[in-house]
């Protein structure tokens, strides 16, 4: 029973030999192609300028709740309880608005995450494409990615990030 059980895990080491030796493997850095990509620049400072453009309407938004309790602390010993009712419930109001408009425009689905979705989505079908082309064109079997942070150790030769990197340069020109 012993001889069975070794035959068969001595079998299935000679496959996975035969299967490593035939096959070939190269990995990439995804983010490193993404942090020195010049199209990833250009999005990112699109979306830095909006960015800073919707800050602004909300340091706004700020500056108004702040003037309106700034207003209300000023003449709240001169105000009805009806006026000091109403100041309250427009500070109120103003801010929740503010917190409704982050969560637009902030939140886990909001405006900032589309526009950066949109803007990177072209970007990453190119790079798909050109992982295609590349892995097509030299046989690889396998390309992993190691910004995903599951390959432990691979030798440096099976790192085809500068590759990637120039074919992603090729297609714009």
């Amino acid at each position: 029973m012993k001889k069975i059980v070794l035959i068969m895990v001595l079998a299935m080491i000679l496959t996975t030999l035969v299967f490593a030796e035939t096959e070939k493997i190269a990995y990439i850095d995804t983010d490193r192609i993404m942090m020195t990509s010049p199209e990833t620049k250009e999005a990112q400072t699109i979306l830095m300028g909006e960015r800073q453009k919707w800050e602004q309407e909300i340091a706004d938004l700020d500056a108004e709740i702040e003037q309106l309790y700034a207003d209300y602390e000023s003449k709240k010993m001169i105000l009805t309880e009806s006026g000091k009712q109403e100041a309250e419930n427009k500070i109120t109001s103003l801010t929740e608005s503010r917190q409704a408009r982050v969560q637009e425009i902030f939140g886990e689905n909001g405006t900032f995450v589309q526009r950066q979705n949109e803007l990177l989505a072209p970007i990453l079908n190119k790079l798909k494409t050109v992982i295609e082309k590349v892995s097509v064109e030299n046989n690889y079997s396998i390309v992993l990615d190691a910004s995903a942070g599951s390959i432990l150790y691979a030798k440096p030769n099976l790192d085809i990030t500068d590759s990637i990197l120039d074919e992603m340069e090729k297609a714009v020109e």
